[in-house]
């Protein structure tokens, strides 16, 4: 018995001390400096940890750093979220995806469905929103960048004009140019929760100040006005055109405006 608990001993001695769970909260310390959350990396100068168990710790170019998806791309993806990268140029770090360096600076989407793209030694970023997410899961839309060469815009459903580059934020939103002007219309958060993919497609009115958009548009003595929703109304009173929109709140899914940042109105259609 002796010799068998001398054999057991020596052999947790010699074994490595085993790794620590990365799906267990913790603390960990250096030079004063303390740091918690998740899979913690330390650098040997100063401790950086994820403050979610989706998010990632790595120590690049000799610094540590995390980055931690945002709660509603976690939602969207569940088990199948992407990898998150870093990449380091001239000791400057950044983290998230599609991240693209040019002349010492770094930029990273916040998203899987996000784009990076650089011009002219600026790098440019755009993420969808998080009412897409909610209404489109992991297959939202690619989003593109459009470049006249000068400027350089990201999203969707994008015009270049002689104004400039503009795009929409969302998959379900709009850009018009006249004459060079450019105006882009996207859906409210809580429009988009409550039509989802069945929103219809905005319509863009010619007024003589550029392009209206947005739906029911109505037109009278030269002036043009739109509502924001798809039950929204417009009417021409005294020569003015006005417009209302009930709440969309109301009939937007309660888990879809929770995960954009919005209460549901009480009492609204479940």
């Amino acid at each position: 018995m002796l010799a068998t608990l001398m054999t057991v001993l020596a052999l947790t001695l010699a074994a490595p001390p085993s790794q620590p769970d990365a799906t267990t909260a913790t603390c960990r310390s250096i030079d004063g400096h303390v740091s918690c959350g998740y899979a913690c990396k330390s650098d040997g100068q100063r401790v950086r940890c994820a403050q979610t168990l989706q998010g990632k710790c790595t120590v690049i170019d000799g610094q540590a750093t995390c980055f931690d998806p945002p709660a509603y791309v976690v939602k969207a993806y569940g088990a199948g979220l992407p990898d998150s990268e870093c990449k380091t140029i001239d000791g400057v770090v950044g983290c998230g995806y599609g991240c693209v360096t040019d002349f010492g600076k770094v930029q990273c989407a916040k998203t899987p469905a996000g784009v990076c793209r650089s011009q002219s030694g600026n790098v440019t970023c755009f993420d969808p929103p998080a009412a897409v997410f909610a209404v489109f899961g992991r297959q939202v839309p690619r989003a593109q960048c459009v470049s006249n060469g000068l400027q350089m815009a990201c999203g969707f459903n994008c015009v270049n004009a002689s104004e400039g580059v503009r795009c929409a934020k969302t998959p379900l939103g709009v850009c018009k140019a006249q004459n060079g002007h450019i105006t882009c219309f996207d859906p409210s958060p809580a429009a988009v929760c409550a039509w989802g993919k069945g929103l219809p497609a905005p319509q863009c009115k010619l007024s003589e100040t550029g392009p209206v958009c947005g739906y029911n548009c109505t037109t009278a003595y030269g002036k043009v006005a739109c509502a924001g929703t798809p039950a929204g109304i417009c009417k021409v009173f005294d020569s003015e055109v006005y417009c209302f929109d009930p709440p969309a709140e109301q009939q937007a899914d309660a888990a879809c405006l929770a995960s954009v940042g919005l209460a549901a109105i009480e009492g609204a259609t479940p």
